[in-house]
Protein backbone atom coordinates (compact mmCIF):
# COMPACT_ATOMS: atom_id res chain seq x y z
CA UNK A 1 0.00 0.00 0.00
CA UNK A 2 2.78 2.67 1.06
CA UNK A 3 4.76 1.46 -2.17
CA UNK A 4 1.47 2.61 -4.28
CA UNK A 5 1.06 5.79 -2.46
CA UNK A 6 4.92 6.59 -3.11
CA UNK A 7 4.37 5.77 -6.58
CA UNK A 8 1.05 8.00 -7.06
CA UNK A 9 3.08 10.96 -5.58
CA UNK A 10 5.94 10.42 -7.52
CA UNK A 11 3.57 10.52 -10.97
CA UNK A 12 1.96 13.68 -9.99
CA UNK A 13 5.15 15.37 -9.08
CA UNK A 14 6.54 14.28 -12.76
CA UNK A 15 3.51 15.39 -14.37
CA UNK A 16 2.97 18.99 -12.19
CA UNK A 17 7.14 19.44 -13.22
CA UNK A 18 6.47 19.10 -16.73
CA UNK A 19 3.29 21.18 -16.96
CA UNK A 20 5.30 23.91 -14.89
CA UNK A 21 7.90 23.96 -17.48
CA UNK A 22 5.84 25.00 -20.26
CA UNK A 23 5.07 28.46 -20.73
CA UNK A 24 1.69 29.30 -20.32
CA UNK A 25 -0.80 32.39 -21.59
CA UNK A 26 -0.20 35.22 -19.32
CA UNK A 27 -3.02 37.65 -18.33
CA UNK A 28 -5.05 39.67 -21.03
CA UNK A 29 -2.83 42.64 -20.67
CA UNK A 30 -2.27 43.98 -23.95
CA UNK A 31 1.89 44.78 -24.06
CA UNK A 32 3.28 47.50 -26.66
CA UNK A 33 4.94 46.64 -30.04
CA UNK A 34 8.70 47.77 -29.87
CA UNK A 35 10.32 49.88 -32.29
CA UNK A 36 12.40 47.37 -34.06
CA UNK A 37 10.49 44.34 -33.37
CA UNK A 38 7.07 43.50 -34.39
CA UNK A 39 4.42 42.04 -31.55
CA UNK A 40 2.28 38.67 -32.14
CA UNK A 41 -0.37 38.33 -29.70
CA UNK A 42 -2.11 35.31 -29.73
CA UNK A 43 -5.60 34.57 -27.88
CA UNK A 44 -8.39 32.31 -27.68
CA UNK A 45 -11.61 33.08 -26.49
CA UNK A 46 -12.99 31.13 -23.57
CA UNK A 47 -15.76 28.14 -24.85
CA UNK A 48 -17.30 24.92 -23.42
CA UNK A 49 -16.99 23.25 -26.88
CA UNK A 50 -13.33 22.81 -27.57
CA UNK A 51 -12.80 23.90 -23.86
CA UNK A 52 -10.18 20.87 -22.91
CA UNK A 53 -8.33 21.13 -26.06
CA UNK A 54 -4.89 23.10 -25.27
CA UNK A 55 -3.21 24.25 -27.85
CA UNK A 56 0.89 24.12 -28.13
CA UNK A 57 1.59 27.03 -30.43
CA UNK A 58 4.85 26.85 -32.26
CA UNK A 59 6.99 29.26 -34.77
CA UNK A 60 9.55 26.90 -36.96
CA UNK A 61 10.58 24.06 -34.86
CA UNK A 62 10.59 26.74 -31.64
CA UNK A 63 7.58 26.31 -29.48
CA UNK A 64 6.31 29.36 -27.98
CA UNK A 65 3.83 28.17 -25.31
CA UNK A 66 0.17 27.00 -24.48
CA UNK A 67 -3.03 28.56 -25.20
CA UNK A 68 -6.06 27.00 -23.22
CA UNK A 69 -9.58 28.78 -23.35
CA UNK A 70 -9.87 32.02 -22.41
CA UNK A 71 -6.40 32.78 -22.09
CA UNK A 72 -4.06 34.85 -24.62
CA UNK A 73 -0.42 35.20 -25.17
CA UNK A 74 2.26 37.42 -27.05
CA UNK A 75 5.82 37.17 -28.49
CA UNK A 76 8.09 39.60 -30.11
CA UNK A 77 9.89 38.68 -33.56
CA UNK A 78 12.06 40.35 -35.58
CA UNK A 79 10.61 41.72 -38.93
CA UNK A 80 10.01 39.57 -42.05
CA UNK A 81 8.04 36.71 -42.75
CA UNK A 82 6.98 34.28 -39.99
CA UNK A 83 4.57 30.89 -39.86
CA UNK A 84 2.81 30.35 -36.48
CA UNK A 85 1.53 27.02 -35.91
CA UNK A 86 -0.70 23.86 -33.82
CA UNK A 87 -1.07 20.86 -34.00
CA UNK A 88 -3.47 18.52 -31.89
CA UNK A 89 -4.07 15.81 -34.38
CA UNK A 90 -4.29 18.02 -37.31
CA UNK A 91 -2.09 21.19 -38.04
CA UNK A 92 -3.00 24.39 -38.76
CA UNK A 93 -0.37 27.37 -40.03
CA UNK A 94 -0.79 31.05 -40.53
CA UNK A 95 1.99 33.03 -41.44
CA UNK A 96 2.63 36.93 -41.54
CA UNK A 97 5.29 39.50 -42.90
CA UNK A 98 6.04 41.57 -39.62
CA UNK A 99 7.05 44.99 -39.69
CA UNK A 100 8.89 46.32 -37.05
CA UNK A 101 6.56 48.35 -34.43
CA UNK A 102 3.49 46.49 -35.77
CA UNK A 103 0.96 44.43 -33.69
CA UNK A 104 -0.21 40.92 -35.08
CA UNK A 105 -3.02 39.40 -33.29
CA UNK A 106 -3.81 35.39 -34.22
CA UNK A 107 -7.14 34.17 -32.82
CA UNK A 108 -6.83 30.32 -31.71
CA UNK A 109 -10.21 28.07 -31.97
CA UNK A 110 -10.96 24.88 -31.79
CA UNK A 111 -12.62 23.20 -34.16
CA UNK A 112 -14.38 19.96 -33.71
CA UNK A 113 -14.40 17.24 -36.22
CA UNK A 114 -16.17 13.71 -36.00
CA UNK A 115 -13.84 11.95 -32.97
CA UNK A 116 -11.10 15.21 -32.86
CA UNK A 117 -10.90 18.38 -32.44
CA UNK A 118 -8.08 20.25 -34.53
CA UNK A 119 -6.67 24.04 -33.75
CA UNK A 120 -7.80 26.68 -36.60
CA UNK A 121 -5.22 30.19 -36.40
CA UNK A 122 -6.61 33.12 -38.04
CA UNK A 123 -5.73 36.75 -38.08
CA UNK A 124 -7.91 38.97 -37.05
CA UNK A 125 -8.35 42.86 -37.21
CA UNK A 126 -6.87 44.83 -33.87
CA UNK A 127 -10.75 45.80 -33.41
CA UNK A 128 -11.79 42.35 -32.60
CA UNK A 129 -8.93 41.19 -30.77
CA UNK A 130 -9.21 43.66 -28.39
CA UNK A 131 -12.81 43.14 -27.85
CA UNK A 132 -12.59 39.16 -27.43
CA UNK A 133 -9.21 40.09 -25.05
CA UNK A 134 -11.14 42.33 -23.06
CA UNK A 135 -13.19 39.36 -21.93
CA UNK A 136 -10.29 36.95 -21.04
CA UNK A 137 -9.79 39.47 -17.91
Amino acid sequence: MEKTKHSVMCALLTISIFFLSIPYAISADIPQAKEDKGLVIFYRESSFKGGAIRFNLNQGQEPIGALPSGTMLYRYVEPGQHTFWSQVISKDSVTIDVIAGKTYYIKGVAKIGLLVARPKLTVTTESDAKSAIAKLK
